[in-house]
């Protein structure tokens, strides 16, 4: 019998049975976040930003669900606001500015990902295909 459990003992301590707590399960209001952060971030593929380039995850600091995209620029991050709120842009870990929508049941994500997208692009963050389509005094004869 004691060789049955030490037996178990050692199957217990190589497995970590017991040893590490268990992460809590987020509440609903996250995951709901989080599934909205990442229907944002697949709108962002329209604009050839791939699953290579952003993660969805919550984000202690900001105290919210964060998606992530990498730009030539560094890392930039759109926080899931409160509902009625709007969209905030962090850089470098200091708020940059915000989109120009709310959360709101209305709101659509492709839309919210389009401002997104826009705003990366107007800090000469995200480099657009057909973005050399348009006249700028650097390519006018």
């Amino acid at each position: 019998m004691a060789r049955t459990a030490a037996l178990s003992e050692t199957y217990a301590d190589d497995h970590g049975c017991g040893c590490v707590p268990r992460p809590a399960e987020p509440d609903p209001d996250t995951i709901a976040d989080l599934m909205q952060a990442r229907a944002i971030a697949s709108g962002l593929a329209e604009f050839g930003i791939g699953p290579a380039r952003w993660s969805a995850a919550y984000d202690h600091q900001a105290a919210a669900a964060v998606l992530r995209v990498d730009t030539l620029r560094g890392l930039y991050a759109l926080a899931i606001p409160a509902p009625g709120q709007p969209f905030p842009v962090h850089h470098r870990g200091e708020r940059i500015g915000a989109l120009d929508c709310r959360r709101a049941y209305g709101t659509a994500d492709s839309y919210t990902a389009a401002l997104f997208a826009a705003y990366l692009r107007d800090r000469a963050a995200l480099d657009l295909p057909g973005r050399d389509a348009c006249p700028t005094p650097q390519n006018m004869v």
